[in-house]
């Protein structure tokens, strides 16, 4: 709004080309903009889901490394798709499909990859086949069946 002149006098003009009419969306990452990010935490958090994926003392200690890390840092999908994998290779298909599923919205939320090591696109196509293979309730048992996971049906 233009205000021309003083007093009683005065004319308002809108201008019809502003934007103040329009509702703002906030975008849905970190919960709508909701929560702030400790750099610890992310920096912890990125440690952990490393040391997970290089660690060699099985199963369960990948695990709770990847629970620790989605503790330090709740709002990127990775950790959640690695930890869908952990579940789905222990049978336990109905947290396979809830860590899938997290993963994916996450993903797809940003729109951009956290672990650069795979694209954007890897990691939503591999998410895709953990929530497809978590809802059929079946994963594979040795490395043949892993390769030949996919969605050719």
């Amino acid at each position: 709004e233009f205000n021309f002149g003083e007093g009683e006098g005065r004319v308002n003009v809108v201008d019809c080309e502003r934007d103040e009419d329009i509702e703002l969306v906030l975008p849905p990452v970190f919960d709508k903009c909701s929560k702030v990010l400790d750099a610890g935490d992310q920096i912890v958090a990125r440690d952990l889901y490393w040391e997970a994926l290089s660690c060699e003392e099985g199963m369960e200690k990948i695990e709770e490394l990847l629970v620790k890390s989605i503790e330090k840092n709740p709002f990127v999908g990775e950790p959640h798709v690695v930890l869908s994998q952990v579940y789905l290779t222990k049978g336990r298909f109905e947290e396979g499909e809830r860590e899938s599923e997290r993963g994916l919205t996450l993903l797809l939320e940003w729109g951009c990859h956290w672990d650069k090591r795979v694209s954007w696109e890897g990691w939503i196509s591999w998410t895709r086949v953990l929530l497809m293979k978590a809802k059929e309730k079946s994963w594979p048992n040795n490395s043949w069946g892993i390769l030949n996971l996919g969605l050719v049906k």
